[in-house]
């Protein structure tokens, strides 16, 4: 099971890299400053049925006030746009989505080919 976790982990993070490399655009003039989502959250852990392992990896998502924001994976940076959900927010572009959940503990988590990739804020 680690093995595949560990199998998975690692094309999450490519994966979550290609569905935001369509996400850019405008978000036109959203003020999102106060919201509890702005500023930079790293990946920490990766989790799959009952097991969950350290994410060792570089997976940066940075999210701007103004509805901008940018994942970094240590070989690329992609931008793209965001706005609130009623479970946390979304990245928004013609090519594809992401939704992020708030996990109520100053997590949030996106799910990647079925395994959930959980950040923690910086």
């Amino acid at each position: 099971m680690k093995k595949k976790l560990a199998i998975l982990v690692t094309a999450m993070a490519a994966m979550l890299c290609l569905f935001l490399a369509g996400c850019g655009g405008s978000n036109g003039d959203a003020d999102l400053s106060d919201s509890q989502f702005v500023g930079t959250w790293q990946a920490v852990s990766a989790s799959l049925g009952d097991t969950t392992e350290p994410f060792d990896a570089t997976c940066i998502l940075t999210l701007n006030g103004d509805g901008s924001g940018t994942l970094d994976d240590g070989e690329e940076t992609v931008e793209f746009t965001w706005q609130l959900t009623d479970e946390g927010f979304k990245t928004m572009g013609d090519d594809a989505k992401m939704k992020f959940v708030d996990n109520g503990d100053g997590t949030i988590s996106a799910k990647i080919l079925g395994t959930r990739l959980n950040f923690e804020k910086q």
